[in-house]
């Protein structure tokens, strides 16, 4: 046999193999078009949100002098709306007025500029939500404020005998974060990265357990079908949703098994994660004029009361999954097919809702956007963990129900099928095509 016809032959075969057409064909044009276009979306949403075009920066100007109100012209002249605080005010509710930035000018600003020695200015970023929105808003407010800086630079140089040093910096900023309803010693960008590793970093392990259950159950009914132990079952006196059911028990074991797993790394990944925050917090020095504002009582771990909603949230989404992995495999084959299939029926409707939750709040799109997001019931598992890292617990209960609804839902079908001669007819019925062929 000639070398054309041996790989012709071994071609043929290799494209006959379900697997490998699924695997290396179909699911790379399926998957890389839907990931570009919600990556693609995501940006876009988030640079249409964004905007600072009208940004309010509250001002507490205890300074008056001709620098600190040259400052503020600065400010003007760049777009930013000042809301002037004439006293000492509480934060929440300033914050509460939809004010994002707080700015503090101390008393010696005017002087030390006239000393030709850097003046400091205190600012307080309000964070409401911990997604990648808020890095790129923060960014943009912070590129203005370095805009100021530098026309105020501009116009103080100017003056005659302006040091060369401290033109280039003559105000120094320090900055720190309003989140949870207390004050963080750290810049905004510091917080906001730490919190969305720690906030991002979860779902991503969950969703690496959860796919295993659907890998788990869709192998157990596609190995039965394989090797017609499944055909067998069915003709037993036996009941079908019986069957249904014991495969869901097995498969809800190693969930649990995978679940205590979960919660022994997740447990290591928080530690190692609050002890690192710790050092820095304790090794950061908090200026006097942020001693008023209140201090948050946890900002990085989830609360006793959150980690039993937690470990239901992850459960009811492993149910879910499960469910899927069964119906994939009632509807496939064999196992090899199976398993090829249950990656694409989750893993497709999962990483879409992880990455507009991550960069975006889902009740900010549009209304088709809205309602395509809300249909998937992976966006709900994120939502549930949103809330549940934010402390709003009772609102997880919404989320989880649905969940909970879509699994009954495709259980349902699952246990309609088995209830049919479906499975065994399929499989006859290409047997019989198979013979008649020959």
């Amino acid at each position: 046999m000639s070398f054309r016809a041996l790989l012709y032959k071994e071609l043929k075969e290799l494209f006959l193999e379900k697997s490998i057409i699924i695997g290396v064909i179909i699911m790379p044009l399926l998957l890389f078009p839907i990931l570009g276009g919600v990556i693609s979306f995501t940006v876009t949403e988030v640079v249409k949100e964004e905007t600072i075009e009208h940004v309010k920066v509250a001002v507490e100007n205890l300074d008056r002098g001709i620098y600190s109100k040259l400052l503020i012209q600065k400010m003007l002249e760049n777009g930013l709306q000042i809301v002037v605080v004439e006293d000492y005010m509480d934060l929440r509710r300033l914050f509460n007025e939809g004010v994002p930035v707080f700015l503090r000018v101390p008393e010696n600003f005017t002087e030390s500029i006239m000393g030709r020695e850097t003046a400091t200015i205190y600012i307080t970023y309000n964070v409401e939500v911990v997604r990648m929105q808020t890095i790129t808003f923060i960014s943009k407010i912070a590129n203005r404020f370095s805009k100021v800086y530098e026309e105020f630079a501009e116009t103080i140089a100017k003056e005659k005998n302006i040091d060369l040093e401290f033109y280039k910096m003559p105000i120094r900023e320090i900055s720190n974060t309003f989140f949870r309803g207390g004050s963080v010693n750290l810049p905004p960008e510091y917080l906001v990265n730490t919190v969305v590793s720690l906030v991002y970093g979860l779902p991503l392990v969950a969703l690496i357990i959860i796919s295993l259950t659907a890998t788990i159950s869709a192998t157990s009914v596609g190995l039965e079908k394989e090797t017609k132990t499944l055909e067998i079952l069915l003709t037993l006196p036996i009941s079908r949703l019986k069957i249904l059911f014991v495969k869901m028990l097995a498969t809800t074991i190693i969930s649990l098994i995978g679940m205590a797993s979960f919660m022994i790394g997740f447990t290591i990944y928080i530690t190692s994660i609050s002890l690192r925050l710790s050092s820095v917090l304790q090794q950061s020095t908090t200026s006097s004029n942020f001693d008023l504002l209140p201090q948050p009582q946890s900002l990085f771990m989830i609360s006793f009361q959150g980690i039993p909603l937690l470990l239901i949230t992850i459960f009811a989404t492993m149910l879910l999954t499960m469910s899927i992995g069964v119906l994939v495999g009632v509807l496939a084959d064999d196992v090899r097919g199976a398993q090829q299939l249950v990656g694409a029926a989750t893993f497709l409707p999962m990483f879409p809702a992880f990455f507009i939750n991550m960069f975006l709040e889902v009740d900010d799109l549009d209304l088709p956007a809205k309602i395509l997001m809300y249909i998937n019931p992976y966006t709900h598992f994120f939502k549930s963990l949103n809330y549940i890292v934010s402390g709003e617990f009772l609102r997880t209960l919404l989320p989880i129900s649905i969940i909970g609804l879509y699994t009954f839902i495709l259980l349902a079908i699952s246990a309609w099928i088995f209830s049919t001669e479906k499975p065994v007819t399929i499989k006859l019925k290409l047997k019989k095509e198979k013979r008649f062929e020959k």
